[in-house]
């Protein structure tokens, strides 16, 4: 079983049994989908993909294609490329994007430790999903600090 850490940087779907993992410094293929990962990785650190959505849809309004936060004292947060019912997704940890370019038809991924990702996706799809991730960072963090006083 795979749980996501702070080293995953993205999980393509390869089909609704299959998923490449890209880490830092790895690549490799397993055995179940990418919207298992994030269902499994949401309940190793205590809570489920639905608990997650609705968390999210709490605290941002928005209905479809939700940033997810994966654990939140590292604040890990992964974002979807399509609906997040979809077993065969592409996620991204949105924690570890430096940036990200448009190059014709497709968007280069930026991480760190010098990781680039080339996908065969729309730049305005990701830079949405991108401000969607922002936007729940921007939440998360805002409802730590109210709680600190």
């Amino acid at each position: 079983m795979y749980e996501i850490d702070l080293s995953t940087v993205m999980l393509i779907g390869i089909d609704e049994d299959n998923t490449k993992v890209i880490t830092m410094d790895n690549e490799f293929l397993i055995s179940i989908n990418s919207k298992k990962i994030i269902d499994n990785s949401c309940k190793f650190f205590g809570s489920s993909l639905t608990d997650r959505v609705n968390m999210t849809k709490r605290l941002i309004n928005i209905k479809s294609k939700l940033p997810i936060i994966i654990e939140e004292s590292r604040n890990i947060i992964f974002f979807p490329l399509k609906s997040i019912r979809d077993k065969c997704n592409i996620w991204i940890s949105y924690n570890n994007l430096e940036k990200y370019v448009k190059s014709g038809d497709k968007t280069v991924f930026y991480f760190k430790n010098n990781k680039q990702v080339v996908i065969d996706f729309s730049y305005y799809i990701i830079d949405n999903q991108v401000t969607r991730s922002l936007m729940l960072d921007y939440e998360i963090k805002k409802r730590r600090e109210s709680l600190k006083k």
